[in-house]
């Protein structure tokens, strides 16, 4: 076997992450209840039986993430002989035979890591099959963590303890040999690595830290920004695994312009940027011809809520783009938008961050927007038979029991059983995390807010009761369902649009049901033959 290999990297742990809201999605056997595995239940009597076809396969979780594709890519184009794990987890025997390669590093992005614990757990694991591997981290998290600490001495800001969940505070600190502490690293990276393979000393390069004798040693800040490049991949040129799901994430913009007071996402507004449309059609191209089928547009705000999405998606049928997808986008976006266009140049799905209901609460929130232009924007997509995924938080400052009933009302109004399109929903308590504008010390004490990340309390609420109007919300909607993403596709969209929305629907009533007693199987198996029409 060829030995050389420069770097393995990690795009996420794959360890399977809770909400630590409510177990919404029921399972079948252990697995969860997606329309493959109902089939194969049905099939076989009310046993799952392994292996299920379509699994895997063809649904949204099933694409690779865009964070390490991004990075093969461009690693790749530098002339350095890399590797992809997509869910290390899940990947882990792939993994070890990759280390017979004699990877001189291996490259951890910290897009998916949600705090030090889940690095840390990786990093272990990773030292136990390779222990002498250079380990090089960088991306979100590790940007966040910098941005925190480097504010951990104003007055009030953050906790010690609060400091255990976040990197540099020298407390049980993750095994990472290297940290590029930047929004655009990827130029340190390559030096990193070309210094690796020459046996070169790290410690002067550029907006990095190292954990040296328990203690972090942080290198020279420079402002590395205008070195942006253009979040261009070579689909062209990647290896045929990461397309073999049949679904993949593209991005058509970075950054987004709005700043809602609860998000924490680090972004300098010098690396805005917004892909052209010709070049975006171009990648759906390339994109299409090396097997996808469906691709998830991963943007925090599909192309920054642009009005010309119309005559983006005239370019896509135009051109004759073979592609269904789906895309984060501001209900505002699409006000004006022709949804039976949209519809037409392949989109299935869109993904509305709605959040509340109420006014007093979205303004507080800074989100621009109404209940009155989510209803009728929520009714024009499920009209031309699109799916609405709507994401909600309950318990946001200012937020009373009046204002949860009232966002709870909204999403029994909009569900829309008539209509073609499927609403399905996240529901998710209020979360403090730093660096978002609420967390700001004159904003909380505005608000009588403190706390961290789900375990808080201000002047009208709390966490603990947060949680029960997410719990009291789930249970009351009965014509909607939750987001389930790993369902096969390609064999729900053979299903008649009645099929389609009979089926979610019953899914949903079944896991209501599931937590309050024991449901036997003759039950499941009569509930899901007739939402199919099967028998």
């Amino acid at each position: 076997m060829k030995l050389g290999l420069d770097a393995i990297i990690i795009s996420e742990s794959g360890k399977e992450g809770s909400t630590g809201i409510i177990p919404e999605r029921l399972l079948l056997d252990g697995k969860p209840c997606s329309i493959q595995v109902v089939l194969n239940y049905l099939e076989h009597g009310g046993h799952v039986v392994r292996p299920v076809e379509g699994d895997g396969m063809m649904s949204w979780w099933s694409a690779p993430k865009l964070n390490g594709i991004y990075l093969h890519s461009y690693l790749t184009k530098q002339g350095f002989n890399a590797s992809l794990i997509n869910k290390y987890f899940k990947e882990r025997d792939d993994f070890r035979d990759l280390l017979k390669q004699g990877p001189r590093a291996v490259i951890i992005s910290s897009t998916f890591i949600r705090g030090k614990h889940s690095l840390r757990e990786l990093t272990d694991d990773i030292r136990d099959l390779a222990p002498d591997v250079f380990i090089i981290a960088g991306g979100c998290f590790v940007y966040l963590s910098y941005l925190v600490f480097q504010r951990s001495h104003e007055k009030g800001y953050i906790s010690d303890s609060d400091k255990d969940d976040l990197l540099f505070f020298n407390t049980d600190e993750p095994a990472v040999d290297f940290y590029i502490i930047s929004l655009l690293g990827e130029p340190i990276l390559c030096e990193a690595l070309k210094r690796i393979k020459q046996n070169r000393p790290l410690n002067d390069l550029p907006n990095s830290a190292q954990y040296i004798g328990k203690k972090y040693s942080f290198s020279q800040r420079i402002d590395d920004i205008p070195n942006a490049g253009d979040m261009s991949v070579d689909w062209k040129g990647l290896p045929d695994g990461m397309f073999k799901s049949g679904v993949v994430p593209l991005q058509t913009s970075k950054g987004c312009p709005y700043k809602c007071a609860f998000c924490n996402f680090t972004r300098d507004r010098r690396l805005m940027l917004i892909k052209p449309a010709d070049r975006l059609v171009d990648e759906l191209k390339d994109i299409s011809s090396r097997g996808a089928r469906y691709v998830w547009f991963v943007d925090d705000n599909f192309r920054h809520g642009r009005t010309d999405l119309n005559s983006v998606c005239q370019s896509f049928i135009d051109n004759g783009i073979d592609i269904r997808w789906m895309t984060m986008v501001r209900a505002d976006t699409l006000k004006h938008v022709d949804a039976d266009l949209l519809r037409e140049s392949g989109c299935i799905e869109v993904q509305l961050g709605l959040e509340s209901a109420d006014p007093d609460v979205l303004r507080s929130m800074n989100k621009k927007a109404g209940p009155e232009l989510y209803r009728n924007v929520v009714r024009r997509m499920l009209g031309a038979g699109i799916n609405c995924s709507c994401y909600f938080i309950f318990g946001f400052p200012g937020e009373t029991d009046e204002t949860a009933l009232r966002t709870q009302k909204f999403i029994k109004d909009i569900e829309h059983p008539e209509l073609e399109g499927t609403l399905s929903w996240s529901l998710f308590p209020f979360s403090l995390y730093p660096m978002s504008p609420i967390y700001e010390v004159e904003e909380r004490k505005k608000y009588g807010l403190t706390g961290y990340l789900r375990d808080w309390k201000h002047n009208t609420m709390d966490s603990t009761r947060a949680m029960e109007h997410v719990r009291a919300t789930f249970l009351e909607l009965d014509n909607s369902c939750p987001a389930y993403r790993g369902d096969n596709l390609n064999i729900l969209l053979n299903l008649t649009p009645h099929q389609r929305k009979s089926f979610s629907v019953s899914r949903h009533r079944l896991s209501k049901l599931a937590l309050k007693r024991k449901i036997e199987k003759e039950e499941i198996i009569s509930f899901f033959s007739k939402a199919l029409s099967i028998g």
